[in-house]
């Protein structure tokens, strides 16, 4: 298993392109992504609103010219704001690229932001925060990314209404203006690519004049809080979420890839640890995940469930515990083995098409790994150890020093 990745053509305003063919059907994948993202925001929200107004119409066409082409076409948009990224794609028959390629570089390049369209998409995303400001799993979430990642820290924003109020149509368009530049531009197009279609669009967002120079992402930095536990009272909660935050290293530390074997084996697939005892034997959650969190600028070893109020304090000595195993005792060959093929597999969904290659290529551009990253992981699941797996445990699996956060019913839970 190997993936080949070709340098992009870098075109004369500075656009980067890669190209992934191979489809047997005369469809394509554009997916242009601009550097800047929610950790680059002068106010919050603001690149992620920015990019769901991207499709609601230009200085050429409105939402509703946007809808009717869409429909006419047979074409979809999609958009989403990461780290240091803003994503739009366009899905569309090969036939109808010509057609719809004006139209995708008007909307980016020259979005017209109206009223309208604005307010309702300001109310959606308000409401959707609302919401998930009641849960429990959320509020541990956030609580325990404020005290891990500090309180000015991007990740651990509480998003509020007053964070809508105080957002305009002009914090869109200066996010817009510097950052949606074409030397800060790269796209990658999927599919069955033919030189017409490869033609069309290097022409097209070739042809979008150089602007001035782009600012290097925000940098964000980590100040943890010294508290190791925080339970936070939601009267009358059925459940209660529980967070728990460790440290890890970065993505391109040459620890980070068998240490994602080791979290796998905790938490990350339903026949992982944490689910075999927590979830199938103790029967104290329908879910409980272990994910190591490797962001572009920081990383963090993730654990997360909802419970009974009753059984929170159970349930984390249960986490603790098989910590404690996977310090102490190896991993059995034959579990080794499962846990391998399962990431084994899910690399392999990768080469399945040459869309999902190219969602690997924006992943690789999002994450800041360098193209050989696929081939790595390949290499080092396949060759780690149980011995190796112990000591990557021993230094970064620490239940005493992590951050614990409890949202719940605080008498029912009596933590």
């Amino acid at each position: 298993m190997h993936l080949n990745i070709n340098e992009p053509e870098v075109l004369a305003n500075g656009v980067r392109i890669y190209v992934v063919d191979g489809c047997a059907h005369d469809i394509n994948r554009i997916a242009v992504a601009f550097g800047g993202g929610s950790f680059d925001e002068a106010k919050p929200m603001a690149a992620t609103l920015l990019a769901s107004m991207t499709v609601h119409g230009s200085a050429k066409y409105t939402s509703q010219d946007v809808a009717e082409k869409l429909d006419y076409y047979g074409s979809w948009f999609g958009s989403r704001c990461l780290d240091h990224h803003t994503q739009i794609t366009l899905h569309t028959l090969n036939r109808c690229t010509e057609g719809m390629l004006p139209m995708l570089a008007d909307i980016i390049m020259h979005p017209s932001f109206p009223e309208k369209e604005f307010a309702l998409v300001n109310g959606k995303m308000r409401s959707a925060y609302q919401t998930a400001r009641d849960k429990v799993k959320y509020i541990a979430n956030l609580e325990a990314s404020r005290l891990f990642f500090g309180d000015s820290h991007p990740l651990a924003r509480n998003i509020v209404d007053e964070h809508f109020d105080k957002l305009g149509i002009d914090d869109l368009r200066a996010f817009h203006h510097r950052y949606y530049q074409p030397q800060n531009c790269t796209v990658v197009l999927s599919g069955k690519i033919t030189d017409k279609v490869y033609r069309l669009v290097a022409d097209t967002f070739g042809a979008i004049p150089v602007g001035y120079g782009v600012p290097e992402p925000h940098q964000s930095a980590v100040r943890r809080s010294e508290t190791r536990f925080s339970m936070i009272h939601r009267e009358g909660a059925v459940q209660s979420g529980i967070s728990m935050f460790m440290p890890a290293p970065g993505r391109g530390h040459a620890d980070y890839i068998k240490l994602r074997v080791l979290i796998m084996a905790l938490g990350g697939y339903f026949g992982s640890r944490l689910m075999s005892n927590v979830r199938e034997d103790k029967g104290y959650t329908y879910g409980i995940t272990a994910s190591l969190l490797g962001r572009a600028s920081v990383a963090n070893i993730a654990i997360a469930t909802e419970c009974d109020n009753a059984y929170v304090r159970p349930l984390i000595a249960e986490v603790k515990s098989e910590i404690e195993r996977l310090r102490h005792e190896p991993i059995p060959e034959d579990e080794l083995d499962m846990v391998k093929q399962y990431m084994m597999s899910d690399l392999a969904k990768t080469l399945d098409t040459p869309f999902s290659i190219a969602s690997y290529i924006d992943s690789m551009l999002f994450f800041g790994v360098d193209k050989e990253y696929f081939n790595r992981q390949v290499e080092e699941i396949a060759a780690v150890t149980s011995e190796e797996l112990i000591e990557l445990a021993q230094r970064y699996l620490h239940a005493d020093d992590a951050t614990i956060v409890v949202a719940g019913d605080n008498a029912a839970s009596a933590i």
